[in-house]
């Protein structure tokens, strides 16, 4: 194989592997992007529901308020604790699967914002430095690949001996 195909050869499984390690890189944000879409969209649903069920709560504990005492309190704290470890274990599956589908969120959410003009001339001028990026890279491979003029020894001897000469010319 020649030299010019090995190099080829590696380029392309390097550029391979850099879009595969782009699309990972990218995954994390697009989850936070989703994250703070979702939490936004559920704080504003919250905000609405809010005032309605405080005052469903306070009517309910003012009702079982005279109802309590030591036996309730001690079942009452064993019905929780095995409630949350059982939504513990719930939720422990649901992870990776709401991780997933924040990064999908995410991914959407920047799709549209890439429609905005803005943001489509930020996108353009990164794919224009990229694409620079590309030619200067191939303009490197064709100098390493292709074998130019060559270069005369003299240049760099007599650079190593006119120090030589100052120093005898010293003595």
């Amino acid at each position: 194989m020649s030299i010019t195909t090995d190099v080829r050869k590696y380029r392309e499984t390097v550029l391979e592997q850099g879009k595969q390690a782009l699309d990972e890189a990218r995954k994390p944000w697009y989850a936070a992007v989703g994250a703070s879409d979702l939490a936004y969209d559920r704080i504003q649903k919250q905000l609405t529901q809010l005032p309605v069920e405080v005052q469903g709560q306070l009517r309910r504990l003012r009702g079982t308020a005279g109802e309590l005492d030591a036996a309730h309190v001690r079942a009452a704290v064993g019905t929780a604790t095995g409630q949350a470890r059982e939504t513990y274990a719930a939720y422990t599956g649901l992870v990776r699967e709401q991780y997933e589908s924040l990064a999908h969120r995410g991914e959407l959410v920047v799709r549209r914002l890439r429609r905005s003009p803005e943001v489509r001339g930020a996108f353009g001028k990164a794919e224009e430095l990229m694409s620079e990026a590309g030619e200067k890279v191939e303009q490197a491979e064709e100098k390493v690949t292709k074998p130019g003029p060559r270069r005369t020894a003299p240049h760099s001897t007599t650079a190593r001996k006119a120090p030589a000469r100052r120093t005898a010319a010293k003595s």
